[in-house]
């Protein structure tokens, strides 16, 4: 009978000591946003632009599409942003001296718009997540730099093509202008 205590009491000192864990590494405790964070982090170190998407939704295709769709909004806000901001103040003083009533009034409204066109867009990394039927996906986008090198490029030689162009119609523009000129005065002897 005492062995049998002895071996039930040594059993649950076993089970109670396997169920303690030591303490959770720091790491342990990031989300896969963080650790998607920290890797946007390396890559802007290194000169590269790189942005987060977060989707949420109950079919996990559309996560994964919803958190694309973020992370491209948010690497074209790095790339082009133009805030417009609209503040207003108000203050009145209704009454006469101490009996006098303060009214005060503030607003702000922001509006943040974006348009850029991106192209190289790449995802990285895509992890999703599924929790009582709601899948959140993560993806990380990042900016393929020898697309942008080749786009920007090709760009810039279809820009000098369009100044060339425009140089050529201004020219011919001022040459019928100076024609017009002469024949109005009569030089051209017609």
């Amino acid at each position: 009978m005492k062995q049998l205590a002895l071996g039930l009491l040594a059993l649950t000192v076993c089970i109670g000591f396997s169920g303690c864990k030591s303490a959770p590494k720091a790491d342990s405790d990031k989300t896969m946003f963080d650790y998607m964070q920290e890797e946007v982090g390396k890559i802007t170190e290194k000169g590269g632009m790189a942005s987060v998407g977060l989707g949420e939704s109950r079919n996990t295709q559309l996560a994964i599409t919803k958190a694309k769709v973020e992370a491209r909004k948010n690497l074209a806000q790095l790339v082009s942003v133009k805030i417009e901001n609209l503040e207003k103040a108000f203050i009145e003083e209704v009454g006469e001296a101490s009996g006098s009533e303060m009214n005060e009034f503030f607003s702000s409204a922001t509006k943040q718009i974006t348009a850029q066109e991106l192209q190289g867009t790449v995802p990285k990394m895509q992890k999703y997540e599924t929790d009582d039927g709601i899948t959140t996906a993560y993806v990380l986008m990042v900016l393929n730099p020898d697309i942008i090198d080749a786009s920007l490029k090709k760009n810039s030689n279809k820009l000098y093509e369009r100044f060339r162009a425009s140089k050529a119609f201004e020219e011919l523009d001022k040459e019928i202008k100076e024609y017009e000129e002469a024949e109005r005065q009569g030089m051209l002897g017609m």
